[in-house]
């Protein structure tokens, strides 16, 4: 009768083993092979894993097997006996005979039971530094750490029967799972359910997040990180963020907002539980580091911030990026996400045609002005000059005052270059003709068109059409005719012809006179 009850305990435990598989951490599949072995040894596989995340198993009972009597007893492995010797409400350990019997039927089947059960377990591994059976380390690309991957799995392989904890490096508090290997079930499958926290990096126009856009020099860019924390315990959640020269970050931008799906009330924007630094020293620009005990697991956070584009920024080429990863438990990161801002430019070519077989000849001394229309209103831009031989100008801003307007003018070679544009329509105005040459009676319209890759990492083009033909090199030819413009009335040209008028009536006046003296004589 004894032997009997053993049995039908035994029983029980390996029952409660497996059902012990279902917490948190883990989840076990239904289809675990079930095929009688005799070979006294079977294996774990864990699905799902997460890149980069090592797991390791500890044999927290040894199973003795006894084919004749297809009978089982479970022992403390040496390492486990005081843990085991504390479970007083779950586990009995027979002094004598070192066998473990399973004592607590109402937490076989309870979620919250096994869970706390393989809690202690996992602490107890941590704090007494029990040694692991094995451990494996998720392999994936060198240097990320991305979301969970279904089609990835490890297996610990040749296992002793036994009752195993198995735990992940991606919390501080151990949590794992619990699985038996015995005759009947020598293979398990464990399902990982904690995913890496992951970051999204975009550029916000309107309504949209990009991963690239068009701007010019004093522009504005809004940039929006989104975090989610997933499962485990949130520690050292750290985002860095690195702008190229050509961005520079306003640091009074910064905002933080929490949304905590299990609680509406703690949802909202953070003043608190978190420090923004700037310039940190390790090559980011400035980092948002979170106060542990500030998120939770499956929190969502949106970090909203601004940067100014300024005159380092790159012209065309492969843009002005800026990139921000996440850094959290056990100094985890997330993958680089990179969004890219593309600043334009054009050029002007001043010349005159002197006949179909000469070559152009280079106008030096004209003088243009370029603005754009914010509705009906005209916004002229302003610019540095950056070069003295290349005549190469930087905008700097935009004003509504024509005499605010910056004027600038062609050198010897006739070749002036506009930097930091965003794409767009603009208008290039002659103000002032070379001596001997006709000024433009009308504007040239401009269309610098952007031709943007789908991810940051991608190649962007542009175009620049004049009057809707499209331009070779970016650059705008701007041809003078020769000539002086016509007097206008009542300028020094009518005066001529009073003077010109007034002699022809005097030598008419003289002539008639002097014919009458001469028929009168």
């Amino acid at each position: 009768m004894k032997k009997t009850i053993q049995k039908l305990m035994a029983a029980l435990l390996a029952v409660a083993m497996v059902c012990a598989m279902a917490i948190p951490a883990f989840a076990t599949n239904g289809d675990a092979t079930a095929a009688a072995a005799s070979t006294g040894e079977g294996k774990i596989t864990i699905n799902n894993v997460i890149t980069g995340q090592t797991y390791t198993i500890y044999r927290i009972l040894d199973l003795e097997y006894h084919k004749d009597t297809n009978s089982y007893r479970y022992t403390a492995n040496e390492a486990w006996e005081d843990f085991v010797r504390g479970q007083t409400g779950d586990l009995k350990l027979d002094e004598k005979t070192g066998a473990v019997t399973w004592i607590n039927d109402n937490s076989k089947n309870n979620d919250t039971a096994i869970q706390k059960f393989a809690n202690s377990a996992g602490t107890y591994a941590k704090d007494h530094s029990v040694q692991a059976v094995k451990s494996i380390t998720a392999k994936g690309k060198e240097g990320e750490h991305g979301n969970a991957d279904n089609s990835t799995s490890i297996t610990f392989e040749n296992l002793p029967l036994g009752w195993y904890l198995v735990v992940s490096d991606l919390v501080d508090v151990h949590k794992g799972a619990l699985c038996s290997i015995d005759t009947t079930d020598p293979t398990v499958e464990i399902r990982e359910k904690n995913s890496n926290s992951t970051l999204d990096k975009s550029i916000l126009e309107g309504n949209q997040l990009l991963s690239v856009n068009n701007a010019g020099i004093g522009d504005v860019v809004n940039f929006q990180l989104d975090i989610v924390v997933k499962d485990g315990q949130p520690k050292g959640y750290v985002v860095h963020d690195k702008m190229s020269e050509g961005l520079t970050f306003n640091s009074n931008s910064v905002s933080v907002f929490l949304l905590r799906h299990s609680d509406d009330e703690a949802s909202g924007y953070l003043k608190t539980g978190y420090t923004l630094v700037t310039n940190p020293g390790d090559g980011c620009t400035f980092e948002v580091k979170f106060d542990d005990g500030t998120l939770e697991p499956n929190d969502a956070v949106t970090i909203s911030y601004t940067a100014t584009v300024n005159n380092k920024a790159v012209i065309a080429g492969s843009g002005n990026t800026n990139e921000a990863y996440l850094q959290y438990n056990n100094n985890k990161t997330t993958v680089k996400h990179t969004t890219t801002t593309y600043v334009w430019g054009m050029g002007v070519r001043k010349f005159a045609n002197l006949g179909t077989d000469k070559e152009d000849t280079p106008l030096a001394e004209a003088e243009f002005q370029l603005y754009k229309m914010d509705g009906e209103t005209k916004k002229y831009a302003k610019f540095a000059e950056t070069g003295t031989n290349t005549s190469i100008y930087k905008l700097t801003g935009w004003t509504n005052n024509a005499t605010e307007a910056i004027k600038v003018k062609t050198p010897a070679n006739g070749n002036i270059t506009f930097e930091g544009l965003d794409a767009g329509t603009y208008y290039l105005e002659e103000t002032k003709a070379p001596v001997g040459y006709n000024k433009l009676t009308a504007p040239i319209t401009v269309v610098i068109s952007s031709h943007l890759p789908d991810a940051a990492d991608g190649t962007a083009s542009y175009t620049v059409t004049a009057d809707g033909a499209e331009t070779s090199s970016y650059t705008v030819r701007v041809e003078n005719k020769a000539g002086t413009e016509l007097p206008s009335t009542g300028g020094i040209g009518t005066t001529i012809f009073y003077v010109v008028g007034g002699g022809l009536m005097v030598a008419a006046i003289v002539l008639l006179v002097t014919k009458k003296r001469m028929e009168n004589k």
